[in-house]
């Protein structure tokens, strides 16, 4: 049984060549058979690395141009389908005031993407749900704040773990406060 160190040396190559038609096909496919839109989405952000990595060579050709253009538009496909989904989601949470799921959507998106997500969120509130959101976010932030600071053995340090409350969820309840109430 050959080793892997004899399989491997400084000539192994593999050459690979990409046609619109079959990239434009497969990218299809994965987006039709997706069932998760954030996973695929990863998955065409992977690929769309893996060409610019080992596509160097040709970045400025008129047919890199057209290849990057394509992934750039499945890429943004899913990423709208994404922002769609997590605002949906974050709607949700909001009127059922729920505080797991806000956390589980803001804690992977930078604070810019969680805003954007919000704002789309929150313009499809009525004003009496607007209004019901923001007392929550209020209230349940500055309960959260004092029973940490209560259970702090430190001033000005809240202790959120003696308190009970995951930290990700106080920071994603205080960028909702925050963009609610300022």
């Amino acid at each position: 049984m050959a080793s892997t160190n004899n399989l491997m040396s400084k000539n192994n190559k593999l050459d690979i060549s990409i046609e619109y038609s079959q990239l434009d096909k497969f990218c299809r496919q994965l987006i039709t058979r997706s069932r998760d839109i954030a996973k695929t989405h990863d998955a065409l952000i992977t690929l769309e690395t893996f060409i610019n990595n080992f596509g160097r060579s040709k970045q400025g050709s008129d047919d890199y141009k057209v290849i990057e253009s394509l992934m750039k538009t499945f890429t943004n496909q899913t990423r709208e389908q994404l922002l769609q989904q997590r605002t949906r989601e974050l709607l949700q949470a909001l009127r059922e005031q729920n505080t797991h799921t806000v956390a589980s959507i803001h804690t992977p998106l930078s604070r810019n993407g969680f805003y954007l997500i919000l704002q789309a969120a929150t313009k499809q509130l009525d004003p009496a749900e607007t209004h019901t959101v923001k007392q929550w976010a209020l209230a349940w932030t500055q309960q959260a704040k004092q029973k940490a600071d209560e259970l702090s053995q430190f001033p000005d340090a809240p202790d959120f773990k003696a308190a009970g409350i995951a930290l990700k969820t106080y920071l994603a309840m205080v960028d909702v406060n925050h963009y609610l109430n300022n």
